[in-house]
């Protein structure tokens, strides 16, 4: 993080920002915001997955920057994360930029023409791209994030009032009950997906089993400021 008189407060984030992390972050991203340091620069190239609890602290974030009379620029958004944003909504909300230096010097570019690989739709529901391309998870593993996330459904129903989440259990559930190592991953795929367009109320059980899940198809480790 660098920050100095009169210019923006520069953060990096890496690993994934999802509803395990999105808590943590918030409270670090909104820490750095104080009137007289209100302009902040979040340097995003390094986060290789979001949804839609992720960019919801983003969201919050910018609303209390502009508050305090600044702004949130984002910088080098990788392909999956820009089509997360898109999905959600938010490509025009939230100013993404090439390069911190870019972003200091209010020089934009478009997430389509900046960001997203070509002859990718915007609208395509697609954060699960690069697992669908090859990453299989071992069918025990599989099984067992799949029954730890069913033995929390009440969770999920509780942090979800709204049922958007209802579907995509109620297949898994199916999925599970089968005997196909492909239907329940496709049914597990479809369920991050939706995790990655609407957002949750924070819970730790929904954390923990979404977490789970989800690494068994996006290994790597947990974000973390820089």
């Amino acid at each position: 993080m660098r920050t100095g008189r009169d210019s923006p407060v520069i953060v990096a984030l890496e690993g994934e920002l999802d509803i395990v992390s999105a808590p943590a972050v918030r409270e670090r991203l909104l820490s750095l915001l104080r009137p007289e340091a209100s302009r902040l620069v979040i340097d995003m190239s390094a986060v290789r997955y979001a949804d839609a609890s992720g960019l919801a602290v983003l969201v919050n974030t910018q609303r209390r920057a502009v508050l305090l009379g600044g702004t949130l620029r984002l910088v080098g958004l990788q392909p999956e994360v820009a089509r997360v944003l898109a999905v959600a909504g938010l490509s025009r909300q939230l100013a993404v930029y090439p390069t911190v230096q870019a972003a200091i010097a209010g020089r934009k570019r478009t997430i389509r023409a900046a960001l997203l690989v070509p002859g990718q739709s915007t609208t395509s529901h697609a954060p699960l791209a690069h697992a669908q391309a090859g990453l299989r998870p071992d069918c025990g593993e599989l099984r067992a994030a799949v029954a730890a996330l069913l033995a929390n459904a009440d969770a999920w129903h509780d942090a979800d009032p709204r049922r958007r989440f209802s579907p995509a259990l109620r297949a898994l559930a199916q999925a599970q009950s089968g005997t196909s190592y492909a239907v329940m991953a496709q049914a597990a795929q479809s369920l991050l997906s939706v995790v990655g367009r609407e957002p949750l109320t924070y819970s730790p059980a929904v954390a923990a089993t979404a977490g789970r899940l989800r690494r068994l198809f996006f290994p790597g480790p947990a974000l973390a400021g820089g």
